[in-house]
This record gives structure tokens, C-alpha cells and sequence, in this order.
């Protein structure tokens, strides 16, 4: 009976992850259909919308399957292990978790260091300090993300990351390796206490083609780059995450028109790219898994506004998307993925 409690955790994992597609997918179908419907062109704007829709139905028909056939693999896996029981361990993740989100909120709205530099500091030092509790610190920093946007305050903040706290132990034994899973157990967390009142989403839209293609290419390459100092490098998850979220979140605001979004579409990539080399197996596949992050955050952008580990979930379902893209295609052609896993 108690393997079903590790089963139960990477069900939440999956259902954040595929909730944040699922938003993902209308905020690209309803920006598609505001930027026709503001033109005068005719029959030629509708069929260039209609075209559109069909292109997206039909990557949005694609990530969910590699979602879903990642997810179901991996779930099925969760019940194979061992019985679930809550170790001294646990006890410290959770407790570190808890006091990540707080200490986030302080340093990015009392503060004013802003969302990003708040997380990647706390995650940064907290891994300099203690290698054992760095990653769910790290996990809490995510809870700590959340803004005013969300009408969020410290005493939500706190409850979030104790329930964070929670997702992070029950769903300890599920999908491990992959990009993103912090931040969608920050985001579980956040969630949580929406459910009973604490936070509520703001308001957001979806970017420009403009903005959202340089959103798009910045994320690719951030999620290279992490994956690079982590990986080929050597340095770890949270310190190759951390170092990208901290560049980026310092020199983004200032150089670019968009430099927030860009700082944030960057940190975001940053967790896809703290996937391990078996789940993501090189720069190549990293870069698919990295620009489905940006396209992913693009779309999402209504949604979820100011709600702690939104960020990491993008990265999570695109590194499951991308994942089970990959496996399908060995199965269906196995000489012909080589070219995209580096």
C-alpha cells in the first residue's frame, strides 16, 4: 500500500506538468487567433490563421504524446519501488524547502532583488553550504519566486513551502534526472494553497512574434549552457542553474527592451537544462528540450501569473516532452536519432 504514496507523488509531478501544456497550448492558440483577427487581409489572413491552428494542433497532438508516454513510463515506475517511508533525510529536505521560500520572498519583494537573482542566490549559497540540502533549498527558492502578482505574502509564501516541502518527500522516488522537477514541486506547493485561498494568478498576455522568437532562441541557448557547466563541466545541477539565473537575471533587465522576460525565459531554460545525461542525453537534444521550454513559456505567459515554480514546470514538460519524443523515435527510428542527441 505504501508504494502507491510514491506513485501518488509522480502523478502531481505529471498532471502540473501536463496542466502547464495544456496552458501552454492556449495561450499560442489565443495569441494565433488575436494577431488574425486584427488584420485586414481577407481570405488570405484566415487561411494563414487556419494553417496556423492546424500546424499547432498538431504539435500540441505531438507534445502530448511524448508527455504522456514519458509520464505513464515513469509512473509505472514509481509504483515498482520500494515502500515509501519518511527518513531523517527527508525530514532535513523538507525542512529546507520550507525555509527556501521564505527567505526568497524577503530578498526578491522586501528586498527588491526581484524574483530571479533572489532564487538563484538562495540557491546558490544554499548549495555552497550544504551540498546535502543545496537542491531542495533550491526547490523552496522556487515557492519564494512568487510575486504580488499572485496576491502573494510571506504568510503564503511560508504555507507554500511547506507544502512543497511535503511533494518533495512524497514524490522523492519519481522522476529523477529530469530538468524542471524542483520547480514543479514548488509549483504542486503553490497550488496547494491556491486551493484554499492563498494565492490567486494574475493577469499576463502572450508576447509579440518579435519578442516571443527572442524568447524562444534565449531559452535554447540558456538551457545549453547549464547543461554544458553541469554536465561537461562538472559543476552540478543547482550551481550551473543558479550561475545562468544570476547572469542573466543581473545583465538581461538592462541590455534588452524585454530584458525581464528575457532574464526570466533564461532561468526558466536553466532547469531544463539540469537534467542528467541519461534523461537528456547531450547538447543536442538539450537544445530541442531548452527552445520547447521558451516556446512553452511563451504560450504559458497568461497563465499562472506570479505563482512560485511556474518557471520550472515549463521546463519540466518540455523536458518530458522532449524525452519521450526521443524514446518514440529510437523505437520507430533507431538510426535516425543520432543526429539530434549530440
Amino acid at each position: 500500500m505504501n508504494r502507491a504514496i510514491h506513485a501518488v507523488g509522480a502523478i502531481a509531478l505529471a498532471a502540473a506538468g501536463a496542466g502547464m501544456v495544456v496552458a501552454a497550448t492556449a495561450g499560442l492558440a489565443g495569441g494565433t487567433a488575436g494577431q488574425a483577427g486584427g488584420t485586414a487581409e481577407g481570405l488570405v489572413t484566415q487561411t494563414s490563421s487556419d494553417a496556423s491552428a492546424f500546424v499547432g494542433s498538431l504539435l500540441a497532438a505531438f507534445a502530448a504524446t511524448g508527455l504522456g508516454y514519458t509520464a505513464a513510463k515513469e509512473t509505472r515506475y514509481a509504483l515498482r519501488t520500494d515502500g515509501f517511508r519518511v527518513t531523517r533525510t527527508d525530514l532535513g529536505n523538507a525542512t529546507a524547502v520550507a525555509a527556501g521560500a521564505p527567505l526568497t520572498y524577503l530578498l526578491s519583494v522586501r528586498a527588491g532583488v526581484g524574483p530571479v537573482v533572489a532564487s538563484a542566490l538562495v540557491g546558490l549559497c544554499a548549495y555552497l553550504l550544504s551540498e546535502t540540502y543545496g537542491a531542495p533549498a533550491y526547490c523552496g527558492s522556487f515557492v519564494g519566486m512568487a510575486t504580488p502578482a499572485a496576491d502573494a505574502d510571506l504568510g503564503a509564501v511560508a504555507a507554500a513551502g511547506v507544502a512543497a516541502g511535503v511533494v518533495f518527500v512524497v514524490a522523492k522516488r519519481a522522476f529523477n534526472g529530469f530538468g524542471g522537477k524542483l520547480g514543479t514541486t514548488a509549483f504542486v506547493g503553490c497550488l496547494s494553497v491556491a486551493a484554499v485561498g492563498g494565492l490567486a494568478p494574475g493577469a499576463g498576455s502572450v508576447p509579440s512574434p518579435t519578442v516571443a522568437a527572442g524568447l524562444v532562441v534565449a531559452a535554447a541557448l540558456a538551457a545549453v549552457v547549464t547543461f554544458l557547466i553541469s554536465v561537461r563541466l562538472g559543476h552540478g545541477p543547482v550551481v550551473a542553474s543558479a550561475v545562468v539565473g544570476l547572469a542573466a537575471g543581473i545583465l538581461c533587465p538592462p541590455l534588452f527592451d524585454a530584458g525581464d522576460a528575457v532574464a526570466a525565459v533564461a532561468f526558466c531554460a536553466s532547469f531544463a537544462g539540469m537534467a542528467t545525461a541519461e534523461r537528456i542525453p547531450g547538447p543536442g537534444a538539450m537544445l530541442l528540450a531548452g527552445g520547447t521550454a521558451g516556446v512553452a513559456f511563451v504560450g504559458a505567459a497568461p497563465y499562472f501569473v506570479g505563482f512560485g515554480g511556474k518557471l520550472g514546470t515549463i521546463a519540466f514538460a518540455a523536458c518530458l516532452v522532449t524525452t519521450g519524443v526521443l524514446s518514440l523515435g529510437r523505437l520507430l527510428a533507431p538510426a535516425g536519432i543520432d543526429a539530434v542527441t549530440g
